[in-house]
């Protein structure tokens, strides 16, 4: 599936879900994912860190809430 973001729109997507890799079943619900974590290519370009500084929070089952702030997209 295809999804497009309006460019100079914040947007929220979910990742995930995260398992363990020990069993690959166990949710991981823990996880520390900062800003320096998360990795974007705007349009074919290099990749770079986001700009929105809250990094990713865990939503529900694994998945994580990763924000896109209007410089993102």
């Amino acid at each position: 599936m295809k999804s497009t973001i309006k460019q100079s729109t914040a947007y929220t997507f979910r990742l995930g879900p995260f398992v363990s890799d020990t069993d690959g079943k166990t949710v991981q619900t823990g996880l520390t994912i900062s800003q320096s974590d998360i990795r974007i290519s705007k349009n074919g370009a290099a990749f770079a860190q986001s700009h929105n500084n809250a990094g990713a929070t865990h939503d529900e089952n694994g998945f994580y809430a990763v924000p896109l702030d209007t410089t993102d997209t």
